[in-house]
């Protein structure tokens, strides 16, 4: 281990996948689509919440930093956060949330009731009070009580006691994925929230883009009560900017076009680039922050070991071989096309392929663009003239989605859709595909991969 300057900083420390990095945190700008005009999201979500009635809500990708950005805004120890899976009919978002603030569950009344038989005495007293001297005479009662005490307990409604602490102490109730609520209380969950709103209480949700309207759809009143701050994948460039900032705080200096190449591999992905990071940090021997800076040199073969180290600890290897399965054959087998180092593929495995070339793009369009599926598809057939068409990629694409949907309903992975085209929505798939054993070695035999 080396010596260090500041115990308190570890590679550990510094780049933190799972929790707020409060070394390596890195604060974005957003450009307008159409204005133009840069923007700050965390000005943003604090203008939405200063506005009384107001529930800002941030929408924006999968693992694309939304929560940070809200911890780094608020203040994670304002937040009282409840996830969306958490509520069922017989857990509500406010039992949760009564839980999470320590307000008693219970209350109780005391009531005494009694008589009193007796008479009237004299006493004659002197006191000293600061600064005041007393000398009165004191008439009392003496008298004997028959006294009888009852104590009542009520149960606390979770609900009106959590908006009270809420209110009282100035924490936002923080929601996260209103979608995962069950359907059948999701009604009475936006009811309930725009009550809270309008009694005082901050509220911001956090939600991904195909399912920004939950909330809405779920209360209609809620229109116009909802201000929506939008989120982007993060660019190479601000990933870049985790890299240069976390190894900085290790007085540590690795080169830009090292950087650059994990930034490619994070696919957008704040918290994927906080982990290939820690990883080539305990690859490049930093422990803790040494007292004087060093070069940290990483050429390809040193790369290929952190991005292995950090695949075996990305969980996607159920859902990749569900989808490179595709579904069960019935009938006819499905038809194969020569492919590329794998030999033959059918229309699963072509898709995976064109969706694992580099440069890793979690968007991609059929044929409009420099580079689109039917270029990569290209790309990965022997023979343009033995290879899927349009309708057999797409149909296939489809089927993918819907495997998704139901072996990963709460995590979103992929989505089709002939007016978009294709979207990866969960970084770490595209980074689990891309580094498996199989479409390594497609991409590795491939001059342009």
């Amino acid at each position: 281990m080396n010596s260090t300057a500041s115990n308190d900083i570890t590679r550990f420390s510094v780049f933190v996948p799972g929790s707020f990095p409060s070394y390596s945190y890195v604060r974005r700008t957003f450009r307008h689509a159409r204005t133009g005009e840069d923007f700050d999201p965390e000005s943003q979500i604090a203008d939405a919440l200063r506005q009384a009635g107001i529930i800002a809500q941030v929408v924006g990708p999968s693992k694309s930093g939304k929560t940070r950005a809200i911890e780094n805004c608020i203040g994670e120890r304002n937040l009282i956060t409840v996830a969306g899976s958490q509520i069922s009919h017989s857990v509500s978002l406010w039992d949760i949330a009564q839980r999470l603030l320590r307000s008693p569950k219970s209350t109780e009344s005391t009531h005494s009731s009694g008589t009193a038989i007796g008479g009237e005495v004299s006493v004659s007293a002197s006191a000293e009070v600061p600064f005041v001297s007393v000398d009165s005479e004191i008439k009392a009662s003496a008298e004997r009580t028959n006294e009888r005490t009852e104590t009542q307990a009520f149960e606390a409604d979770p609900f009106q006691n959590s908006l009270v602490a809420l209110k009282a102490t100035g924490k936002v109730l923080f929601l996260d994925d209103f979608h995962t609520i069950p359907q059948s209380e999701q009604s009475n969950v936006a009811a309930q929230l725009k009550a809270a709103a309008q009694f005082g209480v901050k509220i911001c949700l956090a939600e991904v883009p195909h399912h920004s309207d939950s909330t809405i759809s779920a209360l209609p009143d809620l229109t116009g009560r909802v201000q929506k701050i939008e989120f982007q994948y993060w660019s190479p460039d601000d990933l870049s900017a985790i890299g240069t900032l976390g190894f900085g705080k290790l007085n540590a200096v690795v080169s830009p076009a090292t950087l650059s190449a994990i930034a490619m591999e994070a696919a957008g992905s704040p918290q994927l680039m906080q982990l290939i990071c820690l990883n080539a940090a305990a690859h490049a021997g930093i422990d803790e922050r040494p007292e004087h800076a060093r070069n940290v040199q990483l050429d390809v073969s040193d790369l290929r070991s952190v991005l292995l180290k950090t695949h075996s600890t990305v969980d996607r290897d159920r859902i990749f071989k569900i989808l490179d399965q595709g579904p069960d054959e019935r009938g006819n087998p499905r038809n194969r096309y020569p492919v590329r180092t794998l030999g033959e593929g059918d229309n699963y495995e072509i898709a995976l392929a064109a969706i694992s070339l580099s440069p890793p793009m979690t968007s991609l369009t059929w044929n409009n663009g420099l580079d689109n599926l039917l270029k990569r598809i290209d790309r990965v057939c022997t023979d343009l003239n033995k290879r899927p068409g349009r309708a057999q990629v797409t149909r296939a694409l489809e089927q993918m989605q819907a495997l998704a949907e139901k072996h990963m309903a709460l995590q979103p992975i992929i989505e089709w859709s002939a007016a978009t085209g294709l979207q990866i929505l969960d970084p770490y798939f595209l980074f689990h595909l891309r580094w498996s054993e199989k479409y390594e070695k497609f991409r590795g035999s491939h001059a342009a991969a």
